[in-house]
């Protein structure tokens, strides 16, 4: 019988021999990425036996904050060899032991219960043996490696913690008063850092590594160049991208008018009543399909920072759960100060910036957001993208490598470096300058008063008094009026405490009320997933103009937000976008803009207090290589020519291409090609 026209023959077993071979080729690509090689830096054994240079919230601690050794040990040992059922063995919370430990409950004033009636409880550690998970797409977790961190009494240290400490100062600040300087305390902080070393020309790296942080930074002589990330895009015009402020435009097209017509939009017509919408870039909304992304966001209460005394920050390292003491305005706005983005950042879905990002180019039209010339459907006449480089795919992909990257870093955290988060640090500092003999170990000593010589007694005495302001305002607070809880030891531990006088609290006022999550600094989850994500954006859409060198220019009005409150103001609107005024010489781009973005949301953790700008360096660059393995393996895939370009986080051409069968990566700079092993384990030592 003849076989009707257009049914297929049946190609089971050719098929599966074809799809075998392409995964066996994937598989041998792990041997052109190098192997990753990971230095932790030495301070977890140089410290005796208070681990203080290390990662231990939620474990037990004396009153003056030292870790109980034996359960550091326990934690170690039970999360490098993977046995999870031991952990449940971990004196967390209110399973405490050892001299000198506080006892359950904290013996502090503390609300019985949450804003939402919870019964207050204790933290648990954060998926601690994620760095144990393999997984078949992208390189594995342990391919890669991040450089040492810092260490304590280093110039870079100092200059981490100095920065930390000046965004807790200027948290409510908006960032176009901090870019002038108009806002208060910005010329004195600015200066303050200004008169560092790492901040300066001239700088004597002691590393490679800190060689390339400290060159990427720049120096900082003005306001504009406060809190900026490491690359060109990150540093020009405003500090905030305008992938979180600017919205769709509908471009008067066909819509449906409320009484049901099909018709052109007209700007008589009320927007959004009956099914009729019409809106512009400046109103802030990104369409998803039929709905909206309102880039307006909840945003914290202004002058209302965490852990200011002892006792609160005591409270936090022991695990104390004060998750649910929020205190929001009761308008959402755009993104104005730090505090308003380090909230986006406390509460967003991690790959969120991005998705929303790559809504806003797919949904422009005019060819403002061009897709990458090397996909087969960009220039075809008769194909268009969909299934394969249109929409579906790339956000998906956005999500994919999101927990790709998460995976990676989780393994840097908790197998390799353990980091002590900022907070400790500060902690340090604070003893160190009340009573050094509190101290013990030191080792220890020495490097907490090389630490603290590095920093300007300037900055410092602005933080005692911010500390003194808050910890006097949170006890006139009550908790059962949603502000929050009163932190303050009770007479029968007010005598064990270390005493802290008020001119020498050098805590670090937190943006949350827990302080810093439950899992080590070094690297930085949303660090690394911005890396990842971005890089795909990147990857996807076209990047360069004709001559595949110049960067395309960002396509739309760039905007600042404008926020009042009281008569006239335009709070009920959350605040406004208005026309930036952009120095020419420094031209916005879409990759720059896309780099800026990865910088804007990883910072935005350090202005919440709880990262270190090498935290958000190492980990960008870190889920830049996830992503890029991630796309040489779909690539491979293809039966027919493809091809992604873009510049890296440190300025290579990156081109991922295939012509039908493996996939391959292909990297230059300045003086030449480099070998893509090379370039994928450039940071290992």
């Amino acid at each position: 019988m003849a076989r009707t026209i257009g049914i297929p023959v049946p190609d089971c077993v050719p098929r599966r021999e074809r799809t075998r071979m392409r995964r066996d080729a994937i598989t041998a690509l792990l041997d052109r990425r190098g192997s990753g090689v990971t230095m932790p830096n030495g301070e977890e054994v140089d410290y005796g036996m208070g681990f203080a240079a290390s990662y231990h919230k939620g474990l037990p601690h004396d009153v003056n904050g030292v870790v109980d050794a034996a359960s550091y040990h326990a934690m170690v040992r039970i999360l490098v060899g993977n046995e999870t059922g031991a952990v449940e063995t971990l004196p967390m919370g209110g399973n405490r032991r050892g001299a000198g430990v506080a006892t359950d409950p904290i013996r502090y004033t503390l609300p019985a219960a949450d804003k939402n009636g919870n019964t207050l409880g204790y933290r648990k550690l954060t998926s601690p043996f994620t760095g144990h998970v393999h997984d078949p797409i992208g390189a594995d977790a342990a391919a890669f490696a991040i450089s040492e961190a810092p260490r304590l009494n280093s110039d870079e240290l100092a200059a981490e913690m100095a920065e930390v400490y000046a965004m807790a100062l200027l948290r409510d600040v908006p960032f176009t008063a901090i870019d002038d300087e108009s806002g208060a305390n910005v010329a004195a902080v600015r200066q303050a850092l200004d008169s560092m070393p790492f901040f300066q020309a001239n700088f004597n790296a002691s590393s490679d590594a800190e060689r390339r942080r400290y060159e990427t930074r720049g120096v900082i002589t003005s306001g504009h160049d406060l809190f900026r990330g490491s690359t060109p895009g990150a540093k020009a015009g405003p500090w905030l991208t305008q992938f979180l402020l600017a919205g769709s435009s509908t471009d008067g097209g066909t819509f449906l008018r409320a009484n049901g017509t099909a018709g052109q939009g007209n700007t008589s017509e009320p927007s959004f009543r009956g099914t009729f919408a019409r809106f512009d870039h400046n109103e802030g909304f990104v369409l998803y399909g039929t709905q909206i992304v309102d880039q307006r966001s909840i945003v914290a209460r202004e002058d209302i920072d965490f852990m200011t005394n002892w006792a609160s920050w005591l409270d936090c390292q022991n695990g104390v759960d004060f998750n649910n003491f929020n205190i929001f305005r009761d308008r959402r706005r755009y993104i104005t100060t730090p505090r308003d983005i380090a909230t986006y950042v406390h509460f967003d879905a991690l790959y969120q910036a991005y998705q929303v990002a790559c809504l806003l180019m797919l949904g422009e039209g005019g060819g403002r957001f061009p897709k990458d010339r090397g996909m087969p459907e960009t220039s075809s006449r008769t194909r268009s993208a969909f299934v394969s480089f249109g929409g579906p795919h790339i956000l998906s992909l956005v999500t994919e490598v999101a927990t790709r990257a998460l995976k990676a870093v989780w393994r840097q955290k908790w197998m390799h470096h353990r980091r002590a988060r900022p907070e400790v640090v500060a902690a340090w500092l604070t003893l160190h300058e009340n009573n050094p003999a509190l101290i013990g170990d030191n080792v220890l000593r020495d490097a907490i008063a090389g630490l603290r010589s590095k920093l300007p007694q300037s900055l410092l005495d602005m933080v005692s008094a911010h500390n003194t302001a808050q910890t006097a305002a949170a006890v006139a607070h009550s908790p059962t009026n949603g502000n929050p809880p009163r932190i303050v030891p009770d007479a029968a531990v007010a005598g064990a405490l270390p005493t802290i006088a008020d001119d020498k609290n050098f805590l670090l006022p937190m943006a949350f009320p827990e302080g810093s999550p439950t899992h080590p600094a070094y690297g930085a989850g949303h660090a690394t997933v911005a890396g990842a994500c971005v890089t795909v954006l990147k990857a996807f859409f076209e990047m360069f103009d004709a001559d595949g060198r110049t960067e395309l220019a960002w396509p739309l009005t760039p905007f600042v937000p404008t926020f009042s409150d009281g008569a006239g103001g335009n709070a009920n609107e959350g605040g406004e976008l208005v026309d930036a005024v952009v120095d020419p010489a420094e031209r916005l781009t879409i990759q720059g803009e896309l780099d800026k973005l990865a910088a804007n949301i990883s910072i935005a953790r350090d202005m919440a207090g709880v990262h270190y700008y090498t935290d958000y360096y190492e980990s960008l660059r870190l889920g830049e290589r996830i992503a890029v393995s991630i796309i040489e393996e779909h690539l491979s895939m293809y039966s027919e020519s493809v091809s992604m370009s873009f510049t890296s986080f440190d300025g290579d051409h990156v081109r991922i291409s295939s012509n039908g069968d493996t996939a391959s990566v292909r990297v230059s700079n300045g003086t030449g090609p480099i070998g893509a092993d090379h370039w994928y384990a450039r940071y290992e030592y």
